[in-house]
């Protein structure tokens, strides 16, 4: 896999609209937002050649990709006419197809808005860094928290190189319920679906795997 770093700090130097920008409709608004983005990028770049060993941004003035808001919009283009269907794997890798509707796709697609890296209260401890992936033909932007303390661990954004509109998200985060400690690893397809894999640490170092798939199809 061929990988080019792009930027290896957070995006202080970027203007807000640019990235806001990106999830504009239009064509033309988004190919110039994602230009000033990295023109930003590389401007930045050759400025911190020159304060190596300088302190990260603080959270006031790091600007991470709208990753809510692309779930947000994700979730709202689903409607009465759009056929949802889950598969679960069980451990034996038998599956079982079900049709679901859109209040069962609203309560599968929670752990995608679970933790949001944006809020005030937790920005501080995530890092971000940009590369292009040349195989792919991706922009990905990298988050990594470096406090092991909270649930979100990381998050990659995938954006298109031509069209600059996200392809994919993948993001991996822990909890514990009911004193089982859970890993999951979900990963969003945009328009098309998501999954999401659980492994749940049991008892007596047992674990128990759960898997899910949602594909969604707009018939409008």
């Amino acid at each position: 896999m061929s990988q080019k770093p792009v930027l290896l700090f957070s995006f202080s130097c970027v203007a807000l609209w640019c990235i806001k920008s990106l999830l504009n409709k239009s064509a033309m608004l988004r190919h110039t937002s994602i230009c000033c983005l990295f023109a930003g990028i590389f401007s930045c770049s050759e400025n911190t050649n020159e304060t190596t060993g300088s302190q990260p941004p603080s959270n006031d003035s790091v600007f991470f990709y709208p990753v809510q808001q692309y779930f947000y919009n994700q979730v709202k283009s689903i409607d009465s006419n759009t056929a949802i269907t889950l598969i679960q794997t069980d451990t034996a890798g038998n599956e079982k197809s079900t049709v679901i509707n859109k209040k069962e796709f609203l309560e599968l697609s929670k752990p995608f808005f679970e933790n949001n890296i944006a809020d005030s209260s937790v920005k501080e401890y995530y890092r971000e860094s940009v590369f292009l992936d040349e195989t792919t033909g991706s922009y990905t932007f990298n988050y990594t928290s470096v406090n092991n303390s909270l649930p979100l661990r990381t998050m990659n954004v995938l954006l298109d190189t031509t069209t600059q509109q996200v392809k994919r998200i993948f993001i991996t985060q822990t909890k514990t319920v009911a004193g089982i400690f859970i890993t999951e690893k979900i990963g969003w397809k945009t328009d098309q679906s998501f999954f999401i894999n659980r492994m749940l640490q049991l008892p007596e170092n047992k674990e128990s795997i759960q898997q899910i798939s949602v594909l969604w199809q707009h018939n409008n």
